[in-house]
Formats: structure tokens, C-alpha cells, sequence
């Protein structure tokens, strides 16, 4: 994803809109060679320009000179994966600020630029100055001066119990841009869907088997919860096969299949940039593995595949040979439940395939049951955490 695109889907979407309108602090966007791309409405009230004055020129330009150094210094080491964070004045202002940056990366885990957020900590330095200075004073004249000894004690109380508000601050629009990092993962969920036309209902078919194979298995609800993520996600990697290998009516060369078989590792690349609470981008990464090590990427035997990738692996090959794909018709449901009882034990966990077949012949689940919209399940399941 180029960085123009990325700034577009940003602007563009509501609810990322919202969410950076809503941000106390600066949010700023550089690309690769350094250039703003993108600040909020903070910037303004911060520097007293507009941001227009600004798109396209180097980031240092907003920098005094003897603080270009120290803000080049840290872009640096932001492009070789550190997420370091300085303090500098704004150029030709009063205005110092706290920059945090982090490294921008498209779905391919491509460097695209680096976002950031810079928080106004004017006072707070004056403050930290105007202690240093008092206490200085204070080694010279500490009998003639107790009680004011006494009021910089309560000061520096103060000051930590300021420095834990500005954290509290800091974390809850930490959690802000991490919703906005969720949006972007429903429009490439999304975007898997207006790519292939037989994945419009199969993430779909997939979440609903796989919660219902969980839940008869008796996963506590956390673990049905991310079950339900990894299935609404497990095609995402999708994203990266062209469109005519995805709708393809001939057999697939080996050269095709191998950039198939690769949705599952660039899946399992852009999911892990969410830090979710449980292990969704590994479920993702494993859902064509194999109990016996036939499968794919890694080749994993049963004993290091999660039992959440187990889950999706049945429900997905259920899915898959009951509906048609651009290659071939359908197969239908029996020949799906007999390839799993077939090779239970072999290719697909004894315990899951007998969830799954009660699932269907005990509790009467239908494909044709009405389908829940992925992007109200990640709603639902997601968001909530």
C-alpha cells in the first residue's frame, strides 16, 4: 500500500476521521524520504500555520537548527525499528513538545513512512526548569530556606502525579490510534471480498462453522472470541494475489499456487500489527497447516499447531468443498463431511472433527442460516476488548 493510499483510506474513512479529531495531541505522518504527508488540526493550534504550508516539505523545516540533528537522529532510528521518542521546540515558537514515533508499514510489511504523535509539554518544562533552578538556590541557603525546602517537596508530588495523568493521557490515544489501525482492517477484510467473488459469504460460512465446532468443544469464550477474529481474517493475506490467479478457471501452475499458498504468511504479516490479547495472527498463519505436517507454510505436526488453527482448518475445508469456486461446481456438503470423517485422525484433529460432525447431525447447523456480517462480528468481538 503506497503512503498516498494510506493517507487517502485515513482522511476519507469516518471513523478514522472521528478518532483523529478527537486526539488532544499532534498526529503526524512522514514518508520515506522525510516529507510530511499528513498532521491533524492540532498543528495549527500548536505552530500557528496551516498545515498546507507544510505538506511536501521536509520534516526538519519545523525545527530550529541546532535541533535538526536530534530530530534526523531519531527518524533514523525509526526506519531501522526502534520507536524512540525526543523533545524539541517548535521553530520560531515557545511551543516544546513530546514526539513519539512508529514505523509505517503497508501489508506487505513494506516501510511506507513513520506516524507519530507530539504532546505540548510547555509547562511542565517551565515547571521542571523552575524547580531546577529553586533547588540550586536551595543548596545555598537551605536553613534560611526550609520552608520553601517544604513547598518543592510538594511540588515534586505534584509533578509525579501530573506525570501520571500524561500517561494515562498518552495510553488512551495509543488505544485510539489502535482503533484506527482496526478500521483499516475491515477495509482490507473488505477489500478480500470485492477481489474474489466467492469470498463475499466464505469468511462469513467460515466464522459461523468455526464458532459453533468451539463452542460444542467447550472453549471458554475468550478463546471462541478469537476463533471468531482469525476466521473473520484468516483470507486477509488475499490481499497480495492478483486477481486473475484468485478467479482462475484452469488448474493453477506451481508458480500460481506458491503465490496462493503465500496469503497465509502476508495474512499473518499484517494481522500481528494489532496486539491482540490472544494469538489471532498465529491462528491466521496456520490455518492450511496439517496434523500429520502435509500442510503449509511450516509444515507443522499436530503437536505445534494451536488448537484454535485446528478448529479453523476443519471448518474452512467444510466450507470449501461445499460451495463452487471459479475452477470447479460444488461438491456439496456430504462429500465435505466425509472427506473430514475420512481423514480424521490424519489431516484433521480426531476431537475437532467430532465437534463439527455433531455440530451438523446432533444440532442441526445449516450454511443457510442467515449470515453474520464480518464487519459487525469484529464490532462485536473485537472493539469490546
Amino acid at each position: 500500500m503506497e503512503i498516498s493510499k494510506f493517507i487517502y483510506t485515513l482522511t476519507e474513512n469516518e471513523q478514522a476521521r472521528l478518532l483523529l479529531a478527537g486526539l488532544n495531541d499532534l498526529a503526524y505522518i512522514y514518508d520515506t524520504e522525510g516529507n510530511i504527508v499528513f498532521v491533524n488540526k492540532v498543528f495549527e493550534k500548536l505552530t500557528g500555520h496551516k498545515a498546507e504550508e507544510f505538506f511536501g516539505k521536509p520534516f526538519t523545516s519545523l525545527f530550529e537548527e541546532d535541533d535538526i540533528k536530534k530530530a534526523l537522529d531519531t527518524y533514523t532510528r525509526t526506519l531501522q525499528g526502534e520507536s524512540p521518542h525526543y523533545e524539541i521546540y517548535f521553530r520560531n515558537t515557545k511551543v516544546f513538545c513530546e514526539y513519539k514515533n512508529s514505523l509505517l508499514t503497508d501489508e506487505r510489511g513494506n516501510i511506507i513512512g513513520v506516524a507519530g504523535i507530539a504532546r505540548d509539554i510547555t509547562l511542565r518544562k517551565e515547571r521542571e526548569e523552575e524547580l531546577k533552578a529553586l533547588n540550586k538556590s536551595l543548596e545555598k541557603r537551605v536553613v534560611e530556606h526550609s520552608t520553601k525546602l517544604m513547598k518543592i517537596n510538594e511540588e515534586l508530588t505534584e509533578e509525579m502525579n501530573d506525570h501520571k495523568r500524561i500517561e494515562a493521557e498518552f495510553k488512551q490515544d495509543i488505544e485510539k490510534l489502535q482503533r484506527s489501525l482496526r478500521i483499516i482492517i475491515h477495509i482490507l477484510a473488505s477489500a478480500i471480498e470485492s477481489k474474489d467473488i466467492f469470498a463475499v459469504d466464505h469468511q462469513k460460512r467460515v466464522t459461523r462453522l468455526a464458532r459453533c465446532i468451539a463452542e460444542e468443544m467447550g472453549l471458554l469464550k475468550d478463546r471462541v472470541d478469537s476463533i471468531c477474529l482469525a476466521a473473520a481474517l484468516h483470507d486477509i493475506g488475499k490481499v497480495s494475489v492478483p486477481a486473475e490467479i484468485l478467479g482462475k478457471v484452469e488448474q493453477l501452475t506451481e508458480s500460481e499456487l506458491n503465490v496462493l499458498k503465500a496469503h497465509s504468511r502476508v495474512g499473518y504479516d499484517i494481522v500481528r500489527e494489532i496486539e491482540f490479547p490472544s494469538p489471532v495472527a498465529q491462528i491466521v498463519l496456520q490455518h492450511h497447516e496439517r496434523i500429520d505436517g502435509s500442510g503449509y507454510p511450516m509444515r507443522l505436526t499436530s503437536k505445534d499447531i494451536l488448537l484454535e488453527a485446528k478448529i479453523l482448518s476443519v471448518a474452512d475445508v467444510v466450507e470449501a468443498i461445499s460451495f463452487p469456486r471459479p475452477y470447479r461446481s460444488t461438491f456439496g456438503l456430504d462429500n465435505a463431511l466425509e472427506e473430514i470423517s475420512r481423514n480424521k485422525g490424519i489431516l484433521y484433529d480426531f476431537n475437532v472433527v467430532n465437534a463439527c460432525l455433531t455440530v451438523f447431525h446432533e444440532k442441526g447447523f445449516t450454511f443457510e442460516q442467515e449470515l453474520y456480517s464480518n464487519v459487525k462480528l469484529l464490532d462485536d468481538v473485537l472493539l469490546r476488548r
